[in-house]
C-alpha cells in the first residue's frame, strides 16, 4: 500500500536567521506556564521535542527540492527508501506525535507534575538495587488480543506501517507510554541518527531516551534493517552508484543544517511547502 497526498499539513513556517545556528538550551529558570514555572526535567525534554518539531517541518518543506540530488541518498538510506511519498508520510507522523508529546508535557507542567526517571541514572542494577518482584498475576479468563505493532517499527512492505493515528489516539499514547519510548518512535519517523545531529543536541536526546524508558537498541535495529532495504533498492538505480551514501561529512550539504540548529525561515526559502502525506 502506497501513501497518497492530501491537503492536511502539520508543518508550518519556522523562524530563524538565514544561516543555521545552534538553538539555545533552556535557561536555568524556564518561562512560566499558567502561573507555574516549567519544571526542570520537563523543560529539558521540551527543548528536545521542539527542536525535533522545527527540524521535521523544515525537512518536509525542503525535501522535495533536494530529492533529485545525488546527495539525497544519504537521507534515503536512513528511511530505507528513495520513495519521497513514504519518507514524507513518516515525517508527518513524527511531527504529529511530537506535537502530541509537547501537549502532554505542557499539561503536566501546568499541573506541577514533574517527570520521573524510569530508573535512577548512573545506578548499577545490583540485586539489592532492584525493586522487589511483583506478585504473579492471575491468568485472564479470555486470551488478550495481541497489541497492535507500532507502525514506526515496521518495514515499508507491511501495510500497517502506513497507519496514521488520530490526535485522540496520539494523546492516549502519551498517557500510556514512557516519554523515552515515544521519543524513540518520533526519531524513527523523522530519520534522526547521530550523524545528522549537532553534538550537544544528540547528547540531550540520549539523556531523554536513557532516563525516561526509551530504547537505543530499537533505534539501531530499525536503522540496520532500513539500510539493508535501501541497498536492495539502490542496486536497481545505477544512476545513484557514484555517490557514497555512507559519507556523513556532507550532512549539512544534504539537509541544509544539523538537527538541533535553528532552521532558516521557510518564508524566505526558495522551497515551497508541500502537502502532507497520508495513507490511501
Amino acid at each position: 500500500m502506497q501513501p497518497a497526498p492530501t491537503t492536511q499539513n502539520p508543518g508550518s513556517d519556522a523562524s530563524g536567521p538565514n544561516q543555521p545556528e545552534t538553538i539555545a538550551f533552556p535557561a536555568a529558570t524556564p518561562r512560566p506556564i499558567l502561573g507555574r514555572p516549567i519544571l526542570g526535567r520537563i523543560g529539558a525534554v521540551l527543548h528536545v521535542v521542539r527542536a525535533l518539531i522545527a527540524y521535521g517541518r523544515y525537512f518536509a518543506a525542503t525535501a522535495p527540492a533536494r530529492a533529485a540530488e545525488p546527495q539525497f541518498a544519504t537521507v534515503a538510506a536512513v528511511f530505507g527508501t528513495y520513495d519521497l511519498a513514504t519518507i514524507l508520510f513518516r515525517v508527518q507522523r513524527g511531527i504529529l506525535r511530537a506535537l502530541a508529546l509537547q501537549r502532554y508535557l505542557l499539561a503536566r507542567a501546568a499541573r506541577g507534575r514533574n517527570l520521573r526517571f524510569a530508573w535512577p541514572p548512573g545506578v548499577d542494577l545490583q540485586p539489592h538495587h532492584r525493586p522487589p518482584p511483583a506478585p504473579p498475576r492471575a491468568k485472564p479468563a479470555e486470551p488478550r488480543r495481541a497489541p497492535r505493532k507500532e507502525p514506526a517499527l515496521l518495514g515499508d512492505d507491511d501495510p500497517r506501517a502506513f497507519h496514521l493515528p488520530t490526535d485522540e489516539e496520539f494523546d492516549l499514547e502519551m498517557r500510556r507510554r514512557p516519554v523515552g519510548r515515544t521519543m524513540t518512535y518520533i526519531c524513527l519517523d523523522l530519520g534522526v541518527v547521530p550523524g545528522f545531529c549537532a553534538g550537544e543536541f544528540w547528547n540531550q536526546f540520549l539523556n531523554v531516551i536513557r532516563r525516561y524508558g526509551g530504547s537505543l537498541n530499537r533505534l539501531y535495529e530499525v536503522r540496520e534493517r532500513r539500510e539493508k532495504s535501501f541497498e536492495k533498492e539502490r542496486d536497481r538505480r545505477p544512476d545513484t552508484w557514484h555517490w557514497d551514501w555512507r559519507d556523513l561529512r556532507t550532512t549539512r550539504q544534504v539537509l541544509g543544517l544539523l538537527i538541533g540548529e535553528a532552521p532558516p525561515s521557510l518564508a524566505r526559502s526558495s522551497h515551497s511547502p508541500v502537502p502532507a502525506i497520508v495513507p490511501s
